[in-house]
Parts: C-alpha cells; structure tokens; sequence
C-alpha cells in the first residue's frame, strides 16, 4: 500500500447524516471496532447535512465518547446533498484513504476489510462495494436500476459497479474539490479524475430503522440531473432526430415534386401539411427542451454557487 509523508493518519471515514439519530452510534462502535482490530489509525468524519437536529445532537455526544482526536463534525448551513457533503468531509480529511459510508448501517464496516484488499491487490485509485442483492424497497430497486441502465449509455467511462460504499486515495478525492459542475455527482467526477477503478462484492443490509431520504420524485430529479449534467447523449438524440426528419421531409418533397411534374394529379394535401408542421414544432419544442435544460446548468456553473456552506466545524 503506498504511503504519504502528507498523511499523519491510515483512513478517513466520512459519513453523510440526514436522519441517523438512531444508527449513528452503532455505526462508530462498529467502525471502532473494525479498525482496533485491524490496527490502522483512522477518524470518522460525520457531516451533518441539515437533516434531524437529534442526529446533532447525537453527534456531538460521539465526539465526547470517542474523543476529539477521533470524530470530527461539521454542521452544513442546510441541506445539500449527499455528494455535496461528502466533498465537504473529503475537505477535512487527513488520512491516506478515504472510505465514504451510509449512516443507515446497510454498509457493513466490518466490509471495509474486502476494499483495502482489492485496492492493495491493484493498487487502484478508487475501489467500490458492490452488491450482489440490493436491500431497498422494491420500486427502488426498480428505479436505481433503470438509472444504472441509462447512465451505461450516456456514461459508459462510469464504473457499473459504482456505490455509496467506496475506498478512494486521498489525493484523488481532493481533485474532485476543484470541480464546479450545476449539479454534484461524486461518481462522475471520479470518472473524469481516474481510470483506475475496481471492485469487490460486499454485503448490503435491510435498513434498520426509519425510511430512505430518497423519494420517488427525488430519485427522478437525480437521474434527470445527472443524465443532463454528465452526458450528451440527449443532444445527440436530438441531432439524429433532426438529420432523420430532414431526410424524410426531403425525399416526400422530392416525390411530391417529381410526381407533381410527371404526372400532375395531386391536390395541395392538408393532411400532409399538418404531419409535416407537427413534426416540425414538435422537433423544435423537444429541441428548445433539451437546450433550455443546458442552457439552465450552464447559468447555474456561471453563477459559482459554493457546492456546501459550513455552519459549524469541530475537528
């Protein structure tokens, strides 16, 4: 495993908190316990990302349990998203890895074992946890894996077995600090950092207590924002589109045209005339769709809107 002079600690754990009121302290006893045994040094970084004033609460009582040499906090000023606080916790990491965790315990840390030997095996950038069965609700797993599908063909540099459970090295983690997109997606911005990524399988567990964050109409807004933000298959659909509609329009043109000049018995058609304006505003409304959604993000990344704000900071 290679080391860093840069890097006084082995591993940084970072975990996003919305609602883990209830798994927080079962998590950091189990990361405890993993890395006593395993004789590595290490901190949990607990970002709180506007969620449950309890998991504050609870947080804070960790740090005191734990120490402050171990647990560090910060307290986001609201809600930003797992991916934004999860640059917020790569911020304020100090160890060599990093290895990024649920707060809802269906990542096992005693798992982290299988990432740090596949990346020793290697030496990868980034190692992800993959899962043969996945532990969610049935039209989750539904729509997480039609999300999967879609971001194989707008994204197909992004690894397949990409996930929430991942160990990265430390100075790749920083690079993706750097980037300002309209919308985070941490698994595109490793693509674009690294080529070298693996994975292993590990377990994933039913959820312990309470309900995924992630709605229906939240995974919705995800998907759109990531197939927008990180793909341009949407514009390329619409430049085959328009280079097919041209062709057709132009070789019924040139029939009704030729037909029209030998044989003299069409009557101007309003059928055709109405397919072909339908087709044409219609083509034009779905392209001035897809461009206004770029043209949205593009205004959003010039407006350089910081991707977290930090209340509060205890390290």
């Amino acid at each position: 495993m290679n080391t860093s002079s840069t890097h006084s600690l082995d591993y940084s754990v970072v975990v996003p908190v919305f609602q883990g009121q209830e798994t927080l302290r079962p998590l950091a006893e189990q990361v405890r316990a993993f890395f006593k045994e395993a004789g590595y040094s290490y901190e949990l970084i607990l970002v709180h990302d506007g969620g449950h004033p309890e998991a504050w609460e609870v947080m804070q009582q960790l740090r005191q349990e734990l120490g402050a040499a171990t647990v560090k906090l910060i307290r986001l000023s609201r809600n930003f998203g797992q991916h934004n606080a999860l640059l917020c916790g790569f911020r304020h990491a100090t160890g060599r890895f990093i290895v990024t965790l649920d707060e809802d315990l269906q990542h096992v840390p005693a798992d982290i074992t299988q990432l740090i030997q596949r990346q020793v095996e290697g030496n990868f950038d980034v190692v992800y946890g993959c899962y043969a069965v996945r532990q969610h609700a049935g039209w989750r797993n539904l729509t997480s894996g039609l999300l999967r599908q879609m971001l194989r063909l707008g994204i197909p540099e992004l690894h397949p077995d990409y996930s929430a459970f991942r160990l990265l090295k430390t100075e790749v983690a920083r690079h993706c600090l750097s980037m300002r997109n309209s919308y985070t997606f941490l698994d595109g911005y490793l693509t674009w950092v690294t080529s070298s990524v693996g994975s292993v399988p590990v377990t994933h567990q039913p959820r312990s207590t309470g309900r995924s964050s992630y709605t229906l109409g939240r995974l919705i807004r995800h998907s759109i924002n990531i197939f927008v933000t990180f793909s341009d298959v949407p514009v390329r659909l619409l430049s085959y589109a328009s280079l097919l509609v041209f062709v057709l329009t132009t070789l019924y043109s040139s029939y009704i045209l030729l037909r029209k000049l030998l044989y003299n018995d069409l009557l101007p058609g309003f059928a055709s005339l109405i397919v072909a304006i339908g087709i044409g505003v219609g083509l034009l409304l779905l392209g001035m769709g897809i461009l206004g959604e770029y043209i949205h993000r593009i205004n959003l990344k010039t407006t350089r809107r910081p991707d977290f704000i930090e209340a509060e900071t205890l390290e």
